[in-house]
């Protein structure tokens, strides 16, 4: 379903919709993201990209936990006692900043500390918040930073595995996160 997920009712309709199609839901992903398309110091950064980067990568996180909460809250818990899980996409990034990137360090920062908040706030209700904060990874979105064979060198050799990620990688992290294996995990950001 095509959603904007900085539109608050298009983020409510979209859980509705699961709802009416499953009738229920246990597992929000708030994965949506964009990245920084001209990396720039910050006294150089237009608020523009400042507003466009919160909106996509930290408001979108708020909509989808504020929604799938709400409905998680009025259905049935599962044998175990949990109500549902929800997974955010934050990123290393958000954990330990990079220069010329104020704007996506910001929001991922902000999608961390959500996360350990809004746990706090769902944890009486039996439903988990977690995220996962990756490095870099091969996907669509860093396709254009491993063009230039000196920068996806030097990313390479930031990661503790001297490599990048897949999407496999992390959509493992994230089936982990959403299965009873976790039952006693919330608040975390998984770090890779």
């Amino acid at each position: 379903m095509q959603t904007d997920v900085t539109q608050p009712s298009q983020v409510e309709s979209l859980v509705q919709t699961a709802v009416r199609e499953f009738g229920r839901l246990d597992i929000m992903v708030n994965n949506a993201g964009i990245g920084v398309p001209h990396p720039q110091p910050i006294w150089d950064l237009p608020e523009e990209n400042w507003d466009r980067m919160l909106a996509v990568n930290a408001k979108s996180v708020f909509l989808g936990i504020k929604y799938a909460s709400k409905q998680m809250l009025t259905q049935d818990p599962h044998p175990s006692g949990d109500r549902g899980w929800i997974i955010n996409a934050a990123s290393v990034l958000g954990l330990t900043g990079q220069s010329a990137t104020a704007e996506y360090c910001s929001a991922k920062g902000a999608v961390v500390n959500l996360t350990r908040a809004a746990a706090l706030d769902c944890a009486p209700k039996r439903i988990h918040v977690n995220a996962f904060a990756p490095g870099y990874a091969a996907t669509n979105m860093t396709t254009d930073h491993f063009g230039d064979e000196g920068t996806r060198v030097q990313l390479e050799g930031m990661h503790p595995f001297r490599g990048l990620g897949k999407a496999e990688d992390l959509a493992g992290v994230a089936v982990f996160l959403a299965s009873e294996e976790a039952g006693w995990v919330t608040g975390v950001s998984f770090r890779s």
